[in-house]
């Protein structure tokens, strides 16, 4: 009876662990100084602040100072880039980190990828990232990042309703698959316009009418003006420290 007990535990478990052996992030642990993040069959790690990612390492690393008053000259980048494919994206930069393309593995979604390309381009990188810090590659990092931060307001929150996204800020986007990651160009009226990397294929200039109510918004990261907008929704100051840092 004892061994019948072991044999339905034993199989119950079996499938668990199969989920885990085949999850990217099974055996990543990013030195202990960040989260695991995984695209198909890729582990990413999201590094603490101080940190950057190299393979499924956090490595330490001077913070690079961000823009917080970037938000226009991130519309205008992402505006120059919209109607081409991920190969032309930044095709003509010279100067780091240089095109999208090369920073995209083959097959990657780069939706997140264009996203944090955009902040890079405009003099506000992302933290805790590839390639120094600032290419943080998947939309669930990305929203972690400025949840960190207390920059991320969620839809159902009691911020959303009167949160007022502008120029420049990240939008987390649901889908029927992994979501999807996209930037505030500006809002007119509750018509809310964007440009999303990889949206078919491409860099697009989108629009979603009523967008509070809208079943794909799945939230917003604050990406300018952040201590001012942060203190307006009430969060604590404390929270906004190692952004006042950047």
């Amino acid at each position: 009876m004892r061994r019948l007990a072991l044999a339905c535990l034993l199989a119950s478990l079996a499938p668990t662990a199969v989920v885990r052996a085949d999850d990217p992030c099974a055996h990543v642990a990013c030195s202990s100084h960040g989260t695991c993040f995984s695209e198909g069959e890729r582990a990413y790690c999201l590094c603490d602040e101080g940190f950057s990612a190299v393979g499924g390492a956090c490595v330490r690393r001077r913070t690079v100072k961000r823009d917080d008053h970037a938000g226009l000259r991130v519309v205008h980048v992402a505006r120059g880039e919209v109607d081409r494919t991920l190969p032309f994206v930044g095709s003509e930069r010279r100067l780091a980190p240089g095109p999208l393309g090369p920073h995209v593995p083959s097959g990657d979604l780069w939706c997140t990828d264009f996203v944090a390309w955009v902040y890079a381009i405009a003099g506000a990188p992302l933290s805790g990232g590839d390639d120094g810090g600032w290419l943080i590659r998947t939309n669930a990092a990305m929203r972690r990042w400025f949840e960190r931060r207390g920059l991320f307001v969620a839809k159902g929150s009691s911020d959303f309703a009167r949160f007022e996204p502008r120029p420049g800020d990240y939008v987390r986007i649901r889908n029927d698959t992994w979501g999807h990651s996209a930037l505030v160009d500006h809002v007119e009226g509750d018509t809310l316009f964007l440009v999303e990397g990889n949206a078919g294929g491409k860099v697009r200039a989108t629009r979603y009418p009523e967008w509070r109510e809208h079943p794909r918004i799945d939230g917003f990261g604050i990406a300018s003006f952040t201590r001012a907008r942060r203190r307006r929704l009430g969060a604590p100051l404390a929270w906004l420290m190692p952004l006042a840092r950047r």
